[in-house]
């Protein structure tokens, strides 16, 4: 009996062996990846067969019950048959002239285009006379209208007389302009409008130049700017007329032209309602 237990290994010992290897584990992972893999394999296999309405199928391994009635065609949805027809080409002459032409699209686009109503023939060309008188170009623009300059006023209630002689007015009295700009030749004389004592001859530097102020008594006063030349004093008396001096382009001026100022007791007046 001893000889037997010699030969014979332990059942006990074989026990705690196969307890103790990495076999047992082994075998039961592949059991699992193979029984995964399998039950994936099935799944797809079923959805793609089973899920058309008729019972329940395997998606990723899901169970997927399709709902009764989401995949099934409503009976508006269905469109109704059709009977297609194909319009037989009509030639161009035909639709062209007939009283209801057809459309474009029905038209046999290979045929040849003739005139409605049949063939016509063509103008004969009117040959052109060598000698014959050419037509006249189109007309050339007007030339522009040249700058207007009105004459001096004549005087109408002799308050004043005409300051430049000759001179003619190239821009008004205005509320942005208060005097008469009155333009003529450089050197031109200027006159006194009316009698009176000289109480200004000299350099402005309001943009006036050379200026000549005259004082007619009663308040009024005459001014005469942007002159080249001074031939009174101040202090000295002027008659109606006299020369005291001459038009120029001095301070702030862009021609010859005298700018001539009236006041009134101190407030400047329009020049044109004493003439």
């Amino acid at each position: 009996m001893a000889e037997l237990d010699v030969l014979l290994p332990d059942p006990r010992e074989l026990v705690r062996r196969i307890g103790q290897s990495e076999l047992p584990t082994r075998l039961i992972s592949h059991v699992l990846v193979v029984s995964l893999v399998l039950f994936a394999a099935f799944g797809a296999v079923t959805s793609a067969n089973g899920t058309d309405g008729a019972g329940p199928g395997f998606v990723g391994g899901l169970v997927v019950s399709p709902v009764r009635g989401a995949a099934a065609p409503t009976p508006e949805a269905e469109a109704p048959a059709v009977e297609l027809s194909v319009t037989p080409q009509i030639p161009v002459a035909e639709a062209v002239g007939s009283a209801n032409p057809m459309p474009s699209f029905l038209l046999d686009r290979g045929t040849r285009a003739t005139v409605p109503g049949g063939a016509r023939a063509l103008p004969t060309p009117v040959p052109v006379d060598p000698n014959a008188t050419p037509l006249p170009g189109p007309a050339a623009a007007p030339p522009k209208a040249p700058t207007v300059r009105v004459a001096a006023p004549v005087p109408t209630n002799g308050v004043l007389v005409w300051p430049v002689p000759g001179g003619v007015i190239s821009q008004y009295y205005s509320a942005g302009h208060l005097a008469l700009d009155i333009a003529a030749p450089y050197g031109s004389t200027i006159v006194a409008a009316k009698s009176g004592t000289v109480t200004w001859a000299g350099w402005r530097n309001n943009g006036g130049g050379y200026v000549i102020e005259v004082n007619h008594g009663g308040g009024l006063h005459t001014v005469y700017n942007h002159l080249s030349a001074i031939w009174v004093s101040v202090g000295q008396a002027v008659t109606t007329g006299q020369g005291i001096g001459a038009v120029g382009q001095t301070g702030m001026a862009t021609g010859p032209h005298c700018h001539f100022e009236v006041i009134i007791n101190g407030v400047i007046d329009n020049p044109l309602r004493y003439f």
